[in-house]
């Protein structure tokens, strides 16, 4: 099975890339820069249309979006531990990763993009403020969530770990006071002491900071 990856550093394909190195496998890891808008160019949209990141190669049929291919990348490869073992987790983890990429990104996304959604420099203030606010309490609800959890579900790492890092990056990276989250950041030191998870971090020329 070939196997590409299109990423860009530090963008929400940062969990992809983790579990692609967490699952030992051969692949590509193709950089496409969205600083530089490279997400628009013709080449990147033959790949996806939608013109974001991540995208998945298999065997030159093409997988987008988040929650498919991380569930393709955990389910995919079971043998591999990054996928929870029972039905019930399986459902829990989805329905987990359902919403941080319908509620928990776009609300990271008012803030960090707001020209996607309204025009003028006093609307585009106000959506920023909303999206902070929003952003902020998906945050703390992530951590009322951890609770008593040493990971997000199933008791051992799997593929929504790795997706739970890139939100707490980027609140960090924000001047969010995440480390105030003891459940949430106690989650993240797990994941980030992973040797798989310090190589892909390392690969992309990103820090938590």
């Amino acid at each position: 099975m070939k196997l590409t990856l299109y990423y860009s550093p530090g963008a929400c394909s940062l969990a992809p890339h983790i579990v692609l190195e967490e699952l030992g496998i051969p692949y590509e890891a193709v950089r496409i820069s969205t600083a530089q808008g490279q997400q628009r160019s013709p080449e990147y949209l033959k790949i996806n249309p939608r013109g974001r990141v991540p995208a998945l190669a298999v065997d030159g049929k093409v997988l987008v979006e988040n929650v498919a291919i991380l569930s393709f990348l955990g389910g995919g490869f079971p043998q591999k531990g990054l996928w929870p073992k029972t039905t019930w987790d399986q459902a829990q983890a989805l329905s987990m990763m359902a919403w941080l990429a319908d509620t928990v990104h776009p609300a990271y996304a008012h803030l960090f993009r707001p020209e996607r959604y309204v025009q003028g420099e006093a609307h585009l203030e106000a959506v920023k403020e909303g999206g902070r606010k929003a952003f902020g309490a998906c945050l703390a609800e992530i951590d009322r969530l951890l609770a008593g959890r040493k990971w997000a579900v199933g008791g051992h790492f799997t593929v929504l770990d790795a997706y739970l890092l890139v939100f707490y990056r980027w609140g960090n990276r924000n001047g969010f006071p995440v480390k105030d989250l003891a459940n949430y950041t106690a989650l993240v030191d797990r994941v980030l002491a992973r040797p798989a998870v310090k190589k892909t971090m390392a690969d992309e020329g990103i820090t938590m900071a």
